[in-house]
């Protein structure tokens, strides 16, 4: 009898279903230790992002079946990321892209960078945002900050590098996304929150540069390795393109029909590939910042983007505290991966029933958004 993949694959599919369900379903509801002291934060976006561990786990089988990676547990041969870059939209729009860096997780503890919407309008810059809860409730979990790391560093910090700012975490968005994610790929983790407001490329070099000792210190002292032990994730969209919706300020300059999207799909994938893929270097990153930013007129421009790709901060300081942690455990260069850039358009949402999950905006060529990740080992 013949042999026909496509058959089989077809018959695993409530297996898979199933154990991906389990797989989102073990984690506790609750994984705050006995006796911690603080609060749990809340859940801040729940339109387009899962608010219970089932919704989680069929967000998870979704995606995994879409994109063909029915076996969950083919992340345990697969390259070992010290830092990844996920997207922070909605999973129904984000979710294919951001299932293809989970086979490469497996650090306990994770170092999160963000995004931080607002603090331009509001004229916060120069200092890292740290908070202070005991843990974040996200998808029906509540997943523990790592508080004793969190006050490590901010002590051993220079005075105006970094502090704490719950008012700012509680409003925003582009950290939550990623707790079951990582939750997904390695169990029970810890994590600290950190929002990179805007900085000039010097201050993030001296910031990103002092963070990376401090984390150097710390891994000498308790024996930790980036990647086994320590973990970076990078909170950052990519594009966000069209001539319909963005406050009226819309970035379209390869026009809002077919062709304008394959064109700012096709620059991209290229700026991705040319900035951060391949070896991580100094210049890949000012490569990125080059592109990427408005580095015309005053210091502090009214519009930050040449190409509306947010994480225009997160990206090159997270990356630049990944360069020199590197460099100051003495350890081989990392090199990045393109895993997959996906965008609402081409992908369309995930077809989820029986979940509460909705869309945030729509997904139009008068109006997407570009989804990347990559990984570096």
């Amino acid at each position: 009898m013949s042999h026909n993949p496509g058959n089989e694959r077809t018959a695993m599919r409530p297996v898979i279903a199933s154990a991906l369900l389990l797989l989102a379903l073990c984690f506790p509801a609750s994984v705050v230790a006995a006796g911690s002291v603080g609060t749990v934060r809340a859940q801040r976006d729940t339109v387009g992002f899962a608010v219970s561990r089932e919704d989680f786990a069929k967000v998870l089988y979704a995606a995994f079946s879409a994109e063909g990676l029915d076996d969950p547990r083919a992340r345990r041969s697969a390259e070992t990321a010290s830092v990844v870059i996920l997207p922070h939209d909605d999973y129904l729009y984000a979710g294919r892209t951001a299932v293809h860096a989970l086979a490469h997780l497996r650090a306990k503890r994770w170092i999160l960078f963000g995004v931080c919407h607002a603090c331009r309008r509001i004229g916060l810059r120069d200092q890292l945002l740290l908070e202070d809860d005991a843990a974040w409730n996200v998808a029906g979990s509540d997943y523990p900050v790592d508080a004793e790391l969190r006050d490590v560093l901010l002590e051993r910090m220079p005075a105006g590098m970094a502090g704490v700012n719950a008012e700012r975490h509680a409003a925003e968005h582009s950290l939550e996304a990623m707790l079951p994610w990582i939750g997904a790929a390695v169990g029970d983790f810890t994590f600290v929150p950190i929002l990179v407001p805007g900085m000039e490329p010097d201050r993030i070099e001296l910031v990103a540069g002092r963070l990376a000792g401090v984390l150097a210190e710390i891994c000498r002292e308790r024996g930790w390795a980036p990647g086994r032990d320590l973990g970076i994730v990078i909170s950052a969209d990519a594009v966000h393109y069209g001539c319909e919706g963005w406050g009226g300020a819309g970035y379209a300059p390869f026009g809002c029909d077919e062709a304008g999207h394959a064109a700012a799909r096709a620059q991209d994938v290229t700026l991705a590939e040319a900035t951060l893929a391949g070896p991580l270097t100094v210049e890949g990153i000012a490569s990125f910042i080059r592109l990427v930013w408005n580095r015309e007129g005053p210091e502090y421009p009214a519009e930050p983007y040449r190409i509306t790709w947010c994480g225009l901060f997160s990206i090159p300081f997270g990356l630049t505290t990944a360069l020199r942690l590197q460099e100051d455990l003495d350890l081989r260069p990392l090199t990045g991966t393109l895993l997959r850039y996906g965008d609402s358009v081409t992908d369309g949402r995930l077809q989820l029933e029986g979940t509460r999950l909705g869309v945030t905006a729509p997904n139009t060529l008068g109006h997407w958004v570009g989804y990347p990740a990559v990984a570096y080992w």
